[in-house]
């Protein structure tokens, strides 16, 4: 009997023990530095490398690369960390700049305080989305660069200044270790209160499902 009871202490200590880090793993404070493919389908343009010239996020531009990532101990913000080389090539001091989707025009820029930083970004499918959305406009710049400046779609109501004509992209995120990272797949267990929640759960209206993780893989784009 007490041979018994022992077996059942250890059996309990051991899956606690065994159980903190399987649960700790279902959340991540961040996901990881990614970079992003806009595709369009249409004859304009299919893919453009999504850009960031310090201040707005461009397509078919001469500037740097955008590389961000979704923080979700922030509000699932859109943090872009700055490794301190200027375009010029000199050096300052590391920062970070974060993602503002204009709430008139849904304009996406930047903005280097945190405290003016949009929430509700996300990763569903592989494709980057806001408000549980991935339709994104791409709207010309009216000067002679022949760059796109990028809006939120807005559910198709988002209109392109002056008139012009807005193309719609998916902005197709490229990275390799999972396909969502988004509130219904980024699941706190000890802040949620829960153990083992399903990542299929309904957050904000929407519903997220673990079989996107083992749907096909998506194709990755390099450019030189």
């Amino acid at each position: 009997m007490h041979f018994a009871n022992l077996l059942t202490t250890l059996f309990l200590l051991l899956s606690t023990a065994y159980a903190v880090p399987i649960y700790k793993r279902l959340y991540r404070p961040s996901s990881e530095v990614f970079s992003v493919i806009a595709h369009h389908e249409g004859g304009v343009f299919q893919y453009h490398l999504l850009m960031w010239d310090g201040e707005d996020l461009l397509l078919n531009a001469d500037t740097k690369a955008f590389f961000g990532r979704v923080r979700a101990s922030q509000g699932y913000i859109l943090n872009l960390p700055i490794n301190g080389t200027l375009m010029n090539g000199t050096q300052e001091a590391a920062g970070t700049a974060n993602v503002h989707v204009d709430p008139l025009t849904y304009k996406l820029t930047t903005t280097p305080n945190a405290n003016n930083a949009t929430h509700g970004f996300g990763i569903h499918d592989s494709k980057l989305t806001y408000q549980n959305s991935s339709s994104f406009l791409a709207c010309p710049d009216l000067s002679y660069q022949g760059q796109y400046h990028v809006y939120w779609g807005n559910n198709n109501q988002t209109q392109c200044p002056f008139g012009a004509r807005g193309y719609t992209v998916d902005l197709l995120v490229q990275i390799d270790a999972y396909t969502n990272y988004n509130p219904s797949s980024n699941q706190n267990a000890f802040l949620n209160g829960t153990l083992g929640s399903n990542s299929s759960s309904q957050t904000n209206g929407s519903t997220t499902s673990n079989s996107s993780v083992s749907s096909q893989r998506k194709k990755r784009f390099f450019f030189f």
